[in-house]
């Protein structure tokens, strides 16, 4: 299990746990990936809103021809701006998913070598414990005999 210099498997571990920084770090650009298209989003129908509004109270207070078309356009092009932008922030939920799912694997394998670490440093301590009592036995047993 163990030897002289310690958890054979530390080299695995290290390795472990180099990928699990990566894993969040990859996890962390994904996250702010989305919350940017998600703020993308949210200032598009925003801004649909605040048109529509305007529209409604230029419509009551009378337009020409000419403003109509031009609100007609801005609503088609924010109305394809907005679900491309829905598009976007669906994808980038799902690859943050996949991100973070990653991150889990790669923690929950990091961890795995950390407990199989700990049994072994515990066993190692056990062993150390019981040759201790026995040479302490054996010292005791000598100084009765002498």
């Amino acid at each position: 299990m163990t030897h002289k210099h310690g958890f054979q498997l530390q080299q695995v571990l290290n390795y472990r746990k180099e990928v699990e920084k990566v894993k969040k770090l990859e996890f962390a650009t994904a996250r702010h990936e989305f919350e940017h298209a998600t703020d993308v989003l949210s200032r598009h129908e925003a801004e649909a809103d605040r048109a529509r509004v305007e529209y409604n109270n230029k419509q009551a207070a009378g337009t020409t021809a000419n403003e109509l078309q031009l609100y007609a356009d801005f609503f088609a092009r924010k109305h394809m701006d907005i679900q491309f932008q829905r598009i976007e922030v669906d994808n980038l939920n799902r690859k943050m998913s996949e991100k973070r799912e990653d991150l889990m694997d790669a923690a929950k394998d990091k961890k795995a070598l950390e407990l199989l670490k700990e049994k072994q440093m515990l066993a190692f301590r056990r062993e150390m414990a019981e040759r201790e009592r026995a040479f302490l036995d054996e010292m005791a047993l000598q100084k009765v005999a002498r």
